[in-house]
């Protein structure tokens, strides 16, 4: 059944006014953290006519600051440099069967792989400042034989829906594309005749004229299931542009598909109730960094007023002028025998004030520091970032880690689980992925996250389990049945979980079992072999005193002691 592109503009047009509320706040944000990052997707909005500086800021904390969260995130979230994800499986028994961790470390492998080859980690990077500065993002990866691809699209040129669990389910997008683009893209035979006008002009600006394209991906409900046709899939894909190049016009439909799965992903920072768009922590620093802004130029005119001071100058002078500039001669004429006095600055402001006035800066820009993590951050970017550990980060930045802990927890079931799946699909269907083997065939996969982050929060539930050993080790010295209680193999197990350890360093139950049985048979060989060593010395023992017996003498007719013995039991 064919979309019904009416239909999807007005929900679209419905979607921009839901959003309107934080376009306002959006722009609001891009000026004081992320300069050009923010697009409105009003129809009359050229987006190349962009401001490429802000002339705005005078103090630059707010906008570095993001820059240190969102590369903090990509250091302690999905380093490049480092193992952040591992497939794991959710059926305990199913992990121990034979060859199971080898086709899961080898798949995690090809997926990392993967992801290094593709731009990810560069999309990435853009979808944390958007976070940090909007609390939204929505990232797009699709794939081909080339591998993956990921598009961040920047906030004011998407609206997004959710669904009865407050998942994101549905995103529209504006494209500003050229003409040759859309011809590019689309073919010739499905886009309007404007558009291949606009594309046969060699000169002048009809070359390069724009339009806007509206990609809508949402949940295809009346589909024919069992039926995998590129109109019949899970989620719809329908990209529509407006004919006229004021933006009015009939809908004209481009191209319909669809997706397996959601093709995209649209974390959130912070979520309010059942709010559609996250908040961000920029929103929450937002009026210290305008009060920074407004006394950085207070405290620039009283610097600029200190060493450029506005001057009393004698009136007689305005006929020839005064040269007021480093090494300036001046001639002036004495009055009444008094020292020429031809000017002085009116006002100067006293070293105090600045000292107070810089103060005050540096403790709004410490709440800008506070609030957007940038302590914890850069210890994660730091030039020795590659020899930090987890351990390290829980024990120092504990406090914050406890404060950032529910953003990590919401970017791995909004961000990374979503992401990792789809990605495993993708390569699966490419045949990137080998056949896993028969005794884990349908298997449900778990994701384990071993990023620094991840296991700094997860370190957080590890001092309890160390409190509780040295309580237990203390109690023992005493009562030693304490150690009986603790399970030692779970123990060990969460312990090993909780750090991030490589599961091929705990053995399986059957690798235990088979241990604990050759250790028992092995005590037992050795408790027998002792055994028969002392019985052997035993026997050893009564052979030597009988013939120690037999040897010695007892009376005067040379009767050795074993004769007598002997002689003694057959009188008897």
């Amino acid at each position: 059944m064919a979309a019904d592109v009416h239909a999807l503009n007005r929900r679209y047009q419905s979607l921009r006014d839901e959003r309107s509320p934080w376009d306002s706040a959006y722009a609001d944000l891009a000026l004081h953290f992320s300069p050009t990052k923010y697009r409105s997707d009003a129809s009359n909005d050229n987006p190349r006519n962009l401001q490429i500086l802000n002339s705005k800021l005078v103090d630059s904390t707010g906008v570095l600051d993001m820059r240190t969260l969102a590369a903090g995130m990509q250091g302690g979230m999905t380093s490049p440099a480092r193992p952040w994800f591992k497939l794991t499986l959710q059926d305990e028994e199913a992990l121990n069967a034979p060859d199971a961790g080898k086709w899961l470390d080898d798949v995690t492998r090809r997926m990392q792989a993967v992801l290094h080859r593709s731009n990810f980690y560069n999309a990435a990077h853009a979808l944390y400042s958007d976070l940090g500065t909007f609390g939204t993002g929505l990232m797009i990866e699709v794939a081909d034989w080339d591998g993956l691809h990921f598009f961040v699209v920047n906030a004011g040129e998407y609206v997004i829906d959710t669904n009865e669990l407050n998942a994101v389910d549905t995103f529209f997008r504006r494209i500003s594309m050229t003409a040759r683009q859309i011809l590019q893209e689309f073919g010739e035979e499905h886009v309007p005749n404007i558009v291949k006008t606009a594309a046969k002009y060699k000169t002048g600006n009809a070359s390069t004229t724009r339009f806007d394209v509206i990609q809508a991906v949402y949940p295809r409900n009346d589909r024919t299931y069992g039926k995998m046709t590129a109109n019949n899939m899970p989620f719809a894909s329908v990209y529509w542009m407006l004919a006229g190049t004021d933006g009015q016009g009939a809908p004209t439909v481009l191209r319909e598909s669809g997706f397996e799965e959601f093709p995209a992903f649209a974390p959130r920072w912070d979520v309010s109730g059942t709010d559609v768009y996250g908040r961000s922590p920029a929103m929450d620093v937002l009026p210290d960094c305008r009060m920074l802004q407004s006394m950085t130029s207070t405290l620039l005119k009283t610097l600029h007023k200190n060493a450029d001071p506005p001057m009393s100058v004698m009136a007689s002078l305005q006929s020839v002028g005064l040269d007021l500039r480093p090494g300036g001669e001046n001639f002036v004429e004495t009055f009444d025998g008094r020292p020429p006095i031809a000017a002085q600055p009116i006002q100067q402001p006293n070293a105090q004030s600045i000292q107070y006035t810089q103060a005050a800066i540096q403790d709004v820009r410490q709440k800008l520091h506070d609030g957007l993590y940038a302590d914890l951050f850069k210890m994660l970017i730091s030039n020795d970032r590659r020899q930090i550990t987890a351990t390290e980060i829980e024990a120092r930045e504990q406090e914050k880690m406890i404060l950032i802990g529910p953003v990590v927890e919401r970017l791995q079931k909004e961000f990374f689980e979503p992401l990792i799946q789809r990605t495993f699909n993708l390569m699966r269907r490419y045949d990137f992925i080998p056949e896993p083997p028969e005794s884990i065939s349908g298997a449900p996969l778990r994701i384990e996250f071993v990023s620094v982050l991840a296991q700094a929060q997860r370190l957080v539930s590890t001092s309890g389990i160390d409190q509780f050993m040295a309580f237990a080790l203390n109690m023992s010295q005493a009562f030693p049945q304490v150690m009986d209680v603790i399970d030692v193999k779970y123990t060990i197990s969460d312990y090993a979980e909780a750090v991030g350890a490589p599961k091929g360093m705990l053995r399986s139950s059957e690798e235990i079992a088979a241990i604990q049985q050759a250790q028992a048979e092995a005590q037992q060989q050795a408790a027998e072999q002792q055994q028969a060593m002392a019985a052997a010395q035993q026997v050893q023992n009564l052979t030597g005193a009988a013939k120690n017996l037999g040897q010695a003498t007892v009376g005067p007719d040379g009767q050795t002691a074993l004769e007598a013995i002997i002689g003694g039991m057959g009188g008897m």
